[in-house]
C-alpha cells in the first residue's frame, strides 16, 4: 500500500508539470499508516513513562523500567541506559533542540520522532523536557508519550481528503480537482483528453439480493477491475455511490471507443464471488471529450452523466458519447438523479431515522416512538422527505427506503430492550408479492422483536389495494408485529373492512386534531371515531397534537395515546439512543432481552 505522502496534493501548475499525480491502487482499507493499531497495540497499557538524565554519569534512569520497556519495544534487560543506546532507537535524525538539551545549551525542549521497535515496528512517541536543580544535582527530567493514535488520526484524515474510503480509489472532491487541472493545462497546450464516468447497472437489485455489506464488496471489486485497465497516468475515483468517474490522457476517439469497450468488459466477463453467492456486475459508462465538448469540470460531469443516462437506456454495459442532442435529452431527466440520490444515500449509509414520542399522556415517560424517515445529502444538509418519497415510489426504490427503516428500527429495538417502535411501509411494497415477502423476512429474522413492532399503513393506501394489505397485515401479526391505520379519518374505510383487516391502532388524522378545543365539528368526528375504535377493541392514537387544550379534551374524550409537537418533536439522536446505534447498533444477543 502507498503512504498518505503519496498522494501530497500538487498546488501549482509548475508542481503539476513536474509531478503528475497517480492514482492509487484500489484498496479495502485506508492506507498502511491506518493500520498501525495493530502493530502498536502492544505499547497501549504503558503509553507514557518518565527518565532523568544524569550529566555527570551520562546515564538515563527511567522511573518505570516496565512501561518504558514496553513504550520502546525493548527487552526489560535491554532498556537503554545511555543517551547513544537510546538515540539508536530513534528512526532518522535526531531533533536538533533535544541535541542541544542534552548538551546543556538549552534548558527545555519538545519533539516528536519515531521509535524502531525489537519487532520491526514503528511508533510515534513525543518527548518533552527540561533541566531542574543546579550544580551535581542538576538534572534533565524528561516524559515520553505515546502518540502513535494521534498520528494514525492525522494521516488518515489527510488520506481521507483525496482518497474515498470504501474503494481508496480517489474521492469525488480530488478527482475533479485534478480534471479542472486537466483541462486548463489542455487548454493551453493542445491535445485531447476524456472524462468517462461509469456506473454500476442495478445497484438496487444487488442490495436487495445480497444485503448492503456485499454490495459494497462488489462496488470495490468493479473500482478494482476497472483501474487495472487504465494507464499509468490515467485517473480513477469514486464519484457517487455507484458511479466512478474515470480522466484518461491523451485520448482521441478512436483510443475512446477501444478503452469503453475495454473497461466493460472488465467487469462482465467475470463474476464478482461474495458471502451470498455470485454476481455478475456490469457498469454502462458516459464519455464526453475534454476541452473541446467541456470546459469545465462541473461541465464534464454533468455532459458525461447525460451521455450515461444515453448508455443506460440502451441497455446494460453499454457506453455512449456525448452530443449536443444527448445534452437536449438528458438534462431534464430528473428521475435519474433521483435514483442516484437515493441509492448514493442508501450505500452511504446517509439514511437516517428520527423518534418522535407518543405517550399515554400529558407528563408520562415516553415508551413508544415513530420512526420518521430522513436523508442527508453528501453535504450532510437534510433533504426533505417530499423530495424523495414520491420519487422513490416512482423509480421503485421505495422498498429499498421501506427495508432500511426496519433494518434500523430492529437495530435500535436490539440495544433499547424498554421501548417500542412505529415504522411506515408504502403501498408499493405491500401490493409487491416479492418486496413485502423480503420485508417478511427480515422480521421473521428478527422475530424476538417483532412483538415490539407496530406496522403503519395509511387509510388512503390501504382502500386502493385492499386485499393485499388484508393478506400483508394477517402474516406480520403471525410475527408477532402489531398494525395501525395512519391518518384515520382522511379515507373511507368501511366497516367490513375496518373488521377484516385486524387493526391494532387508529391513528386519527392530524387536521381533525388541530385546534380540537375550538372546533365542535371535529369534536363530534373525534367521538364517532373514538366509538367505532373502541367498538373494534382497538387503540388510538391522536396526532398533531401541539397545545395543552387539545391534549387535555382528546385525553377526555378517551384516546388512548397522544402525539405532536407538544409531546416532542422529532430527534435523530434522542437522549436515550445509545452511542453508534441505530447504524452501528451495539452488540447484543435476542436471547438476553
Amino acid at each position: 500500500m502507498k503512504s498518505a505522502d503519496a498522494f501530497q496534493v500538487e498546488i501549482s501548475d509548475a508542481e503539476e508539470a513536474s509531478q503528475s499525480p497517480s492514482s492509487p491502487a484500489p484498496v479495502e482499507t485506508a492506507p498502511e499508516a491506518l493500520s498501525a493499531a495493530a502493530q502498536n497495540a502492544i505499547v497501549e497499557s504503558a503509553s507514557q513513562t518518565l527518565f532523568e538524565f544524569d550529566p555527570a554519569a551520562a546515564r538515563l534512569h527511567w522511573s518505570d523500567p516496565s512501561a518504558a520497556a514496553h513504550l520502546l519495544g525493548v527487552d526489560l534487560s535491554a532498556l537503554p541506559a545511555e543517551t547513544d543506546a537510546f538515540e539508536a532507537l530513534i528512526d532518522g535524525d535526531p531533533d536538533p533542540q533535544r541535541a542541544a538539551a542534552f548538551e546543556g545549551f538549552a534548558e527545555s525542549y519538545a519533539c516528536q520522532y519515531r521509535l524502531t521497535r525489537c519487532d520491526g515496528g514503528r511508533h510515534w512517541v513525543e518527548e518533552r523536557g527540561g533541566w531542574i536543580g543546579a550544580g551535581e544535582n542538576r538534572r534533565l527530567i524528561s516524559v515520553l508519550r505515546s502518540v502513535e493514535e494521534q498520528k494514525r488520526r492525522e494521516d488518515e484524515l489527510f488520506w481521507l481528503a483525496s482518497n474515498d474510503e470504501l474503494t481508496g480509489l480517489l474521492n469525488r472532491a480530488y478527482l475533479r480537482k485534478q480534471l479542472d487541472r486537466k483541462i486548463r493545462r489542455l487548454q493551453k497546450t493542445g491535445g485531447h483528453s476524456a472524462f468517462l464516468l461509469a456506473g454500476v447497472d442495478d445497484l438496487g437489485a444487488i442490495n436487495e439480493d445480497f444485503g448492503f455489506e456485499e454490495a459494497d464488496k462488489v462496488l470495490v471489486a468493479i473500482g478494482q477491475r476497472l483501474s487495472a485497465e487504465l494507464g499509468a497516468s490515467d485517473l480513477i475515483g469514486r464519484v457517487a455511490g455507484s458511479k466512478f468517474g474515470i480522466i484518461i490522457d491523451d485520448c482521441d476517439e478512436d483510443k475512446l471507443r477501444a478503452i469503453s469497450v475495454r473497461l466493460l468488459n472488465s467487469v462482465r466477463e467475470q463474476v464478482i464471488g461474495t458471502r451470498n453467492g455470485a454476481v455478475a456486475a456490469s457498469v454502462s459508462i458516459g464519455v464526453v471529450s475534454v476541452p473541446d465538448k467541456a470546459a469545465s469540470s462541473n461541465d464534464a460531469v454533468s455532459k458525461a452523466e447525460a451521455a450515461l443516462d444515453e448508455a443506460k437506456r440502451l441497455g446494460k454495459s453499454s457506453w455512449s458519447a456525448f452530443s449536443e442532442k444527448t445534452d437536449v435529452v438528458s438534462m431534464r431527466r430528473r428521475n435519474s438523479h433521483m435514483s442516484d440520490v437515493i441509492l448514493t444515500a442508501l450505500n452511504e449509509r446517509r439514511i437516517r431515522l428520527a423518534f418522535q414520542p407518543i405517550v399515554s399522556d400529558l407528563g408520562a415517560p415516553a415508551k413508544k416512538f415513530e420512526c420518521l424517515i430522513r436523508m442527508q445529502d453528501e453535504d450532510g444538509q437534510e433533504i426533505p422527505a417530499p423530495e424523495f418519497i414520491p420519487a422513490a415510489e416512482r423509480l421503485g426504490l421505495v422498498h429499498l427506503l421501506d427495508r432500511r427503516v426496519l433494518e434500523l428500527a430492529t437495530n435500535t429495538l436490539a440495544v433499547c430492550p424498554d421501548i417500542h417502535l412505529n415504522v411506515n411501509i408504502s403501498m408499493e411494497t405491500v401490493k409487491d408479492f416479492v418486496w413485502a415477502e423480503g420485508y417478511i423476512s427480515l422480521l421473521r429474522a428478527n422475530h424476538l422483536l417483532a412483538n415490539r413492532i407496530t406496522v403503519e399503513l395509511t387509510e388512503t393506501q390501504v382502500i386502493d389495494a385492499i386485499e393485499a394489505s388484508i393478506e400483508f397485515v394477517s402474516e406480520i401479526k403471525k410475527l408477532g408485529c402489531a398494525f395501525a391505520i395512519d391518518d384515520f379519518g382522511a379515507g373511507y374505510t368501511s366497516f367490513r373492512n375496518l373488521k377484516a383487516m385486524d387493526i391494532d391502532i387508529l391513528k386519527i388524522d392530524g387536521s381533525f386534531v388541530t385546534g380540537l378545543s375550538s372546533s365542535r365539528d371535529n369534536q363530534l368526528f373525534v367521538r364517532t371515531l373514538l366509538d367505532l375504535a373502541r367498538n373494534f377493541g382497538m387503540h388510538t392514537v391522536a396526532e398533531w397534537v401541539d397545545n395543552e387544550a387539545d391534549a387535555m379534551l382528546l385525553k377526555g374524550l378517551g384516546v388512548d395515546y397522544l402525539q405532536g409537537f407538544l409531546i416532542g418533536k422529532p430527534e435523530v439522536f434522542p437522549v436515550w439512543l445509545p452511542e453508534g446505534a441505530p447504524n452501528n447498533p451495539l452488540q447484543k444477543r435476542f436471547d438476553a432481552i
